[in-house]
């Protein structure tokens, strides 16, 4: 999915939408659970992360749009709701300028509650462009003898493979094969980015290790993160939607994220995260 511009207009909703769409709901999979702490500890967590242009190095072809510069945030709340559900509110603004100096603010607010044994989840979507909602879904999905997936005020209703998993379920298995030794996984995942799809995931493991200022994590989290690459295709084509790169712990807790287009790139730098543990013995 390419953004397209007009010269005397805001971005395209229908392209750029989805494709920050993408961007959030993909997060989402980074802090819905990990099954070695949250289980033993149920933590939940705060954290914040600076968005940004990243660098690329394809040249410009004359007279075609570019995004000039990007700015903006994501706040995620995260909730280990004491081993029934793994649950998740995130918000992402974001202003992007494009190279005839023509900007537009896009807004993703998302809910998420997946069941601890992965076979229901509930989301919730809206998106707005300049304060303008543009889109907003209320979604149940289950899995039984396939991936059911229904849809609040209206009749739409969509079913995939059982093979076809939830982020819950996803990260697990990217934190099973962290440090295996394994270079690579394939995985269906739905996460509610785009109603009527799922995506076929590459996950490719590297033996590459980062850490960031330990000013920015909380005390009990492992400040060594390893790089994972992604990605993300839909639809049995060949080229994939897009790329991305995490920096994971075995905590299931990112220190960074970028995610490459065809035509632009944008990066997801940690500012702060905090552990915030929910008290289930007074529930």
């Amino acid at each position: 999915m390419l953004t397209h511009f007009n010269k005397k207009s805001k971005f395209n909703n229908k392209y750029n939408m989805k494709k920050f769409k993408n961007l959030l709901l993909t997060l989402s999979i980074f802090f819905l659970c990990n099954p070695n702490i949250a289980t033993a500890k149920l933590l939940s967590f705060q954290s914040e992360y600076d968005i940004s242009l990243a660098e690329i190095d394809s040249p410009r072809v004359p007279g075609k749009t570019y995004v000039d510069k990007a700015s903006g945030y994501l706040l995620i709340d995260w909730i280990n709701n004491c081993e029934q559900s793994w649950v998740t509110t995130q918000r992402m603004m974001t202003r992007f300028v494009n190279s005839y100096g023509v900007g537009t603010v896009s807004e993703i607010n998302y809910s998420l509650n997946e069941m601890s044994d992965g076979n229901k989840m509930e989301f919730v979507l809206e998106v707005k462009e300049d304060a303008e909602v543009v889109e907003r879904h209320h979604g149940k999905a289950e899995r039984k003898e396939s991936l059911n997936i229904k849809f609040e005020q209206t009749d739409k209703e969509y079913n995939f493979s059982k093979d076809v998993i939830f982020p819950h379920k996803f990260l697990e298995d990217i934190l099973d094969n962290l440090e295996s030794g394994k270079k690579l996984i394939v995985r269906n995942v739905y996460e509610g980015t785009i109603p009527d799809k799922y995506f076929n995931i590459s996950v490719f493991f590297t033996d590459e290790v980062v850490s960031v200022d330990k000013k920015k994590l909380d005390k009990g989290i492992k400040n060594k993160f390893r790089k994972v690459r992604m990605a993300y295709y839909q639809d049995k084509v060949q080229t994939p939607i897009f790329e991305q790169t995490v920096h994971l712990n075995d905590q299931g807790i990112a220190s960074f994220f970028r995610y490459d287009y065809p035509d632009y790139s944008l990066e997801l730098n940690l500012k702060k995260v905090s552990l915030n543990p929910l008290d289930c013995k007074n529930r």
